[in-house]
């Protein structure tokens, strides 16, 4: 059994943990786990984020029974809402909310470009954390995908961006639209597709992996998994 647990959202992102690690040719080993809210009222409508804040607790018990040593929690940023704070401040106040009962602080660094990373004296390895797509921007794994796209694609991408802004304004909402213009150009490559394992075969040549977002993610797994 591995000794490294990755908290995430929902089926997509771990089926792209999943394939990244596959085709990084990367010798971890994790476990990789949707989180689920049963203690939650089922009457009462939650997210996944609010899943995964649950899901702490019981995680960090298995930390502490030695099941796991290392462990890393991939979310959505998402967008700004009513709140004059932040969106990432929000995220950090939650994830903090979660983890200072049990003894996790915060890690302030000077950039947070290569992830976040919440520190206990007792333990050897703090917890990793990404909020996608890059720890500053909102947004989600569709975003970070976006930011990641070869040059090569530019114009193609610049089409689909153009084919989704011709729609009315009330069309899509704000929130959506980078998941749209993604799915979008996923559908009309050569072999439509709608999984992210495809964007990240190097057959397809649809992401730069030198690109700072992409090595900017692949050091936060390495970190955290190391």
């Amino acid at each position: 059994m591995a000794n490294n647990l990755l908290i995430v959202e929902g089926e997509s992102d771990k089926n792209f943990i999943q394939e990244f690690l596959h085709h990084e040719k990367l010798d971890i080993s994790v476990d990789i786990q949707i989180a689920t809210a049963p203690e939650i009222d089922s009457n009462i409508r939650h997210t996944s984020k609010q899943a995964v804040l649950h899901s702490l607790a019981t995680v960090i018990k298995q930390l502490n029974d030695g099941r796991y040593d290392c462990i890393g929690i991939l979310i959505d940023m998402d967008y700004q809402d009513s709140s004059n704070q932040s969106k990432k401040q929000q995220n950090i106040d939650q994830l903090s909310q979660a983890l200072n009962k049990h003894g996790f602080t915060f890690s302030q660094q000077t950039t947070d470009e290569q992830g976040l990373f919440f520190a206990n004296p007792d333990f050897d390895n703090p917890i990793g954390v990404w909020l996608m797509p890059n720890n500053d921007d909102e947004g989600y794994l569709e975003t970070w995908i976006e930011h990641c796209i070869k040059d090569t694609q530019a114009s193609h991408f610049k089409k689909v961006e153009n084919f989704i802004a011709s729609f009315d304004d009330n069309h899509f909402k704000h929130n959506v639209i980078s998941k749209a213009k993604v799915y979008t150009w996923l559908a009309i490559q050569p072999k439509p597709r709608q999984d992210f394992g495809y964007c990240l075969s190097p057959k397809s040549g649809l992401l730069d992996k030198d690109s700072k977002s992409y090595q900017n993610f692949k050091h936060w797994i390495m970190a955290t998994f190391k």
